[in-house]
């Protein structure tokens, strides 16, 4: 089901795996030559015939030696192959945090969509299709569905906090965090509103409203009419979104998991938390450590 995002994955990753891989190689080989060497040198000639004898069987033999050769950088690679999933389970809660290089509008679960605070469906002009908000209408699109008179329904039960005749599409704003359901096929959406959505057609967020819209949104997500089992959530601001440079990839993670488990200690919205990463979005992410990266931060409270 992922495995095209995984191999993208790979794809942008290679050469950090071959170096990493081919220098470890080359060090073993280099290591093993030279203590070899140190042993023939140095030990009694008796104590060194079965040493010479095997070095004198790969020299004649040169299939297995390649053989060998073949089977380090083999066990080079697989050390260095890069993971593309950590997963953490809470002891006192049973709550699991994975974190995923995934396509999310194809994991299982209810899959949240972050959109602009007007809740716009018009593409191109307001949306960019590159976007997650883009490929869900994009999707809905393909199946010939209108997402307009469904989510124009669902924001009769909201209300808005605003207006703005200025804006590019829909004129009423909406509180950051506010969530309405969609089901699109027999599948569960989320569209929650993340980003303030400008008058020139770009969206903005700071810092402190990414860390209310969260909380506001787990809180939306654990009432018992939108609960489920699985929730499925892209890393909030990594596109497209007006955030200062240095805010990475890791820290809108770190703000998620701390602002889940705030929430999750009076009322868990799932039992299983699912961070999809794009795979253009992990260069700074160390899957093997975040693991205990997330149990840390679940102990941590929001600043």
């Amino acid at each position: 089901m992922n495995h095209s995002w995984k191999f993208t994955y790979m794809l942008r990753h290679w050469k950090r795996l071959a170096w990493l891989s081919v220098r470890d190689y080359l060090s073993w080989v280099i290591m093993t030559i030279t203590i070899i060497g140190s042993l023939l040198a140095f030990l009694p000639e008796e104590d060194a015939l079965w040493l010479r004898s095997s070095v004198q069987f790969l020299w004649t033999h040169i299939w297995l030696s390649t053989l060998l050769l073949f089977l380090l950088l083999l066990v080079a690679i697989c050390i260095h192959w890069p993971r593309t999933r950590a997963v953490y389970k809470d002891k006192t809660s049973d709550i699991r945090v994975i974190i995923e290089c995934c396509d999310l509008l194809r994991q299982d679960g209810l899959k949240v969509i972050h959109v602009v605070d007007t809740f716009d469906t018009e593409l191109d002009r307001i949306i960019t299709p590159r976007s997650l908000h883009g490929a869900f209408l994009t999707m809905c699109c393909k199946q010939n569905i209108d997402a307009e008179p469904l989510v124009a329904e669902q924001l009769e039960k909201h209300r808005p906090v605003s207006r703005d005749t200025k804006l590019p599409g829909r004129t009423t704003r909406y509180q950051l965090g506010t969530v309405i359901p969609l089901t699109v096929n027999g599948h569960h959406y989320c569209w929650t509103a993340f980003t303030r959505l400008q008058e020139n057609g770009t969206i903005a967020i700071t810092k402190d409203e990414y860390i209310r819209c969260l909380k506001q949104m787990w809180n939306n997500l654990a009432e018992p009419t939108l609960r489920e089992e699985v929730v499925n959530v892209a890393v909030m601001g990594n596109r497209f979104v007006d955030l200062p440079a240095e805010f990475s990839t890791e820290q809108k993670i770190d703000l998620m998991i701390q602002t889940f488990f705030a929430v999750a200690r009076e009322k868990a919205c799932c039992r299983t938390l699912r961070i999809c990463v794009h795979p253009t979005n992990v260069t700074d992410i160390d899957f093997s450590t975040y693991s205990v990266i997330i149990a840390h931060l679940a102990k941590r409270p929001v600043i």
